[in-house]
């Protein structure tokens, strides 16, 4: 297997093969597909510090991760920032990144991929904050591995607007000492 980065450029012309990814990883109809690639995929350009990791076996990209520098004025932080501050957690904004995805085919799960798509992550980006939103479910395999990984739980059991199942915001800080 291989990690490397992929330019903005590469994941626009790869959307659909990204987007197929996520639909298998999750189970989702096309039309959730679609609405990935054609919303999220497309407006990455749109995000300060983008940032795309591939895994590839061979020439088959099989997985990815990708997230951004967490900007106040866009959707996901306009959402979970008034929790994290109700719950005393602001400062996990300052110079924090938002881990949006990190997908994987069904195929190809259960071989460290996630572990090593977000250490490359790790390793690239300078924020000492990563922030997501992941299943509230603690038996979930993305919940341990992002634990595993040093993720702790922020705002459990967050609920979006609209969404009946709960969601857990968790961040991890950088370890002192480290740098990309």
């Amino acid at each position: 297997m291989t990690i490397r980065t992929l330019e903005t450029s590469e994941v626009l012309r790869r959307s659909d093969e990204i987007a197929g990814i996520f639909q298998r990883a999750f189970g989702y109809p096309d039309e959730r597909r679609d609405h990935f690639r054609d919303t999220r995929l497309a407006y990455l350009p749109l995000y300060d510090g983008a940032l795309t990791l591939g895994a590839f076996e061979g020439a088959d990209l099989v997985g990815f991760v990708y997230g951004f520098d967490y900007q106040p004025e866009h959707w996901w932080p306009q959402q979970v920032g008034p929790a994290l501050v109700r719950a005393g957690h602001a400062a996990w904004t300052e110079d924090a990144f938002e881990l949006n995805e990190l997908e994987i085919l069904p195929e190809h799960q259960g071989r460290g991929l996630g572990t090593a798509l977000l250490r490359g992550l790790f390793d690239r980006i300078p924020h000492r904050h990563t922030l997501l939103s992941t299943t509230a479910d603690p038996a979930d395999r993305a919940k341990v591995l992002y634990g595993r990984l040093g993720f702790v739980d922020l705002v459990p059991g967050f609920r979006y607007a609209g969404v009946t199942e709960p969601a857990n915001i968790m961040g991890r800080r950088r370890p002192p000492h480290t740098a990309p």
